[in-house]
């Protein structure tokens, strides 16, 4: 395995996920061994373990394998080690802004993440769900946090526009509300215009196939009657 310095400090908090191949030809046991360091060191919140598999007609199915048992064995290690640690313990006692958005797969919570996209698992009610909250992570598990919503939070919908006053008609300008509510425009309040390129060129190309299509008929009339 090829080690990478990850320079995590460069962006506080970040998640990595990451693949491992077991056993890919060639790999010894030393190798496998700077693998495991690896994960114990940067201990990944997230991680997919796999044993090699030689796929037919690749160059690396024509190399010398690593034998089935032994791919085996420290697939199961590696997964041993991953089990073995708790990626998300630190983060008890921390605030955390996140966005609610979808029901858990046991209905019992609703799920949100926090700006590095970990789960979040908050209390089922109806006011949270597509909405921001400030929570206290008050447990972690394998794959998830929980989390309780502070006390007098306010729950807010995320937004890089304003939202539409009472009234407001999304799409309209102040100007095309103004022509309506003096009459000027339809009270569908669509604004028409009597012409755009666009519709001139969808004009053209309608009455160039109809041409296209007469000058077809003609020519396949003239021939029948030629012949």
């Amino acid at each position: 395995m090829v080690r990478v310095q990850l320079e995590v400090f460069r962006v506080p908090g970040i998640t990595i996920a990451t693949d491992i191949i077991c056993g890919f030809p060639g790999e010894t046991d030393a190798d496998f061994q700077e693998t495991c360091d690896l994960v114990k060191e940067y201990r990944f919140p997230s991680l997919f373990i796999n044993q090699f598999y030689p796929r037919p007609g690749t160059p690396a199915a024509k190399m010398d394998q690593v034998p089935a048992q032994v791919k085996k064995q420290r697939t199961k290690e590696l997964s041993t080690l991953f089990h073995s640690y708790n990626p998300y313990h630190h983060k008890i006692g921390e605030t955390q802004l996140v966005l609610v958005t979808e029901e858990s797969f046991d209905a019992q919570y609703y799920v949100a993440h926090n700006k590095y996209y970990e789960q979040v698992l908050v209390p089922k009610r109806s006011e949270f769900k597509g909405k921001m909250i400030e929570v206290e992570i008050f447990e972690a598990g394998k794959h998830f946090l929980k989390g309780r919503p502070l006390d007098g939070s306010v729950v807010f919908t995320p937004s890089i526009t304003e939202p539409l006053q009472q009234g407001e008609v999304s799409g309209l300008s102040q100007e095309q509300l103004s022509l309506q509510q003096n009459g000027s425009v339809p009270s569908s309040g669509v604004l028409t215009v009597s012409w755009s390129p666009w519709s001139l060129d969808r004009e053209a190309l309608k009455l160039l196939s109809i041409g296209l299509a007469v000058v077809a008929i003609l020519v396949v009339f003239m021939w029948e009657k030629l012949h």
